[in-house]
């Protein structure tokens, strides 16, 4: 489902693309650039809880960038990307939750009936709507070089997100796995994060462009929801620490990102 989904963005973009060519094409740096984003990286997991620790992820982009140029040097960066992360937690302490066939009840969603999860591993596979807003600094083009910095933010939109679990089931001695399961209310819909950026621009035809860039981006907020605004605060919690569920807790994760990204401007 997910090479499907890459496939059909791929293709939207490149028509795109290929529609803007013509207005955006001067002889000089244009007033107005736009492109395709194909981006890869690693998810640094920046855990505040002793609940779990947080392995290396994986990070998948795939969208478009339109950059508004002030004069050759100077402009600003915008547009929407589509990010396919993987964030994998390793759980140190106790950990249960509830759960049915397909979901993972909060403590507001409780149900007698469910069945109760010893949770060890899990692997969340997330797609956020990403707008970034970055300054991009340039240096006159050398040949048919030039340099730049970028420095600004990026906000990101939970779409939907998966959850893979590794545990025991209902105190069964055998490990077992929960795969594509929904866990509703644990990611925050919002992520924030500020970044810094440099690569080079290759002018290879008229003002068209490859953009060759690397990138650090630092989280500003927990990627997982909190207590709640009002009524009870755990009750979009799942996780409990005993058996009993007297005591819900949360994950808390600011995650960082190093990216590697190729683009194509017109």
């Amino acid at each position: 489902m997910k090479k499907i989904e890459i496939k059909r963005l791929v293709l939207f973009l490149l028509l795109s693309a290929h529609f803007f060519i013509g207005k955006t094409q001067t002889t000089t740096t244009p007033k107005l650039q736009m492109g395709i984003v194909l981006s890869s990286g690693l998810n640094f997991n920046k855990m505040n809880t002793k609940l779990a620790n947080g392995t290396l992820g994986t990070d998948l982009t795939i969208g478009m960038n339109i950059i508004k140029n002030w004069n050759d040097n100077l402009g600003i960066t915008t547009g929407f990307e589509f990010d396919f992360s993987r964030q994998n937690y390793s759980f140190q302490d106790t950990a249960y939750y509830s759960f049915t066939d397909s979901r993972i009840l909060s403590k507001n969603d409780f149900e007698t009936t469910s069945s109760i999860f010893r949770l060890i591993d899990r692997t969340q596979t997330p797609i956020y709507l990403s707008i970034p807003t970055m300054f991009v600094f340039r240096t006159d083009y050398i040949g048919y070089h030039r340099f730049f910095a970028k420095f600004g933010m990026r906000h990101s939109f939970l779409l939907k997100s998966m959850t893979n679990d590794k545990g025991f089931e209902n105190h069964n001695l055998t490990s077992t796995s929960l795969t594509r399961i929904e866990l509703p209310k644990d990611l925050s819909i919002y992520k924030g994060s500020i970044g810094i950026s440099g690569g080079m621009e290759w002018n290879y035809y008229g003002t068209s462009t490859m953009v060759f860039e690397m990138g650090y981006y630092y989280g500003i907020n927990n990627i997982h929801r909190g207590n709640a605004l009002v009524g009870d605060v755990d009750k979009n919690k799942s996780i409990y620490e005993n058996i009993t569920r007297t005591s819900y807790t949360t994950l808390k994760n600011t995650q960082n990102q190093l990216s590697i990204k190729i683009s194509f401007l017109f």
